[in-house]
């Protein structure tokens, strides 16, 4: 049996279980979630499973099937590529956008923290934890920014990417956490132009290394 977290609302430890069983592959690509043994799984009744899958379904965890039940999504070259194209189009806006907050006077501090608790997980080897706080210093530039809209489009892949990071994480994530400094310096320097062409190059330089590990998986 999975045993919840205590904190939050029951739905919430369920829908946070179930999303960390998906990424660590407790539950497989592909395989079939039914809502009765999930529940029974967790120890809770269907109510909860029932609210916590489809926020999975909108962040790109699940699809749904009928007779109450759910599949976990598969990755293929086109959901990596896909993944890759959103986040360069919304990523390098985030920057350029925390660059002129930070030159107006905007604080840095969201991003050294979320950085800080980076390389706290890769020091642990908690690769999942790393992940996630990847995610987080991705989430840390656009709260800089200040942009709304911008903070609601990058809650519809944040999930995905932090899924797609825990996944490749045989790759040097020492060199994804220097990668992150070195966007933090750039927006730091106020250019706009310059944080967003760094931007486009970190988050493109994962591209190839993740289609190939997923290629061996």
């Amino acid at each position: 049996m999975t045993v919840l977290a205590p904190e939050d609302s029951l739905a919430e430890q369920t829908y946070r279980t179930l999303r960390r069983n998906v990424i660590l592959g407790h539950y497989p690509q592909g395989s079939r979630l039914v809502e009765s043994a999930l529940a029974s799984e967790l120890d809770v009744s269907r109510l909860p499973i029932r609210e916590a899958l489809p926020q999975l379904e909108n962040e790109g965890f699940v699809r749904s099937l009928p007779r109450r039940s759910s599949r976990v999504m598969l990755w293929t070259v086109a959901d990596v590529t896909e993944l890759y194209d959103a986040r360069l189009s919304l990523e390098t806006l985030a920057a350029r956008l925390a660059a002129r907050a930070v030159a107006a006077g905007a604080s840095l501090d969201p991003l050294q923290a979320a950085i800080d608790a980076e390389h706290r997980a890769l020091d642990s080897q908690d690769w999942l934890e790393a992940a996630e706080a990847s995610t987080v210093v991705h989430e840390a530039i656009v709260e800089i920014g200040g942009s709304t809209l911008l903070t609601s489009l990058m809650r519809g892949i944040s999930g995905r990417t932090t899924w797609l990071s825990y996944l490749t994480s045989s790759r040097d994530q020492h060199v994804q956490w220097a990668g992150h400094h070195g966007l933090l310096d750039a927006i730091r320097t106020g250019n706009d132009r310059l944080a967003e062409s760094i931007a486009f190059a970190h988050i493109e330089q994962g591209r190839e290394p993740s289609l190939a590990i997923l290629a061996k998986a």
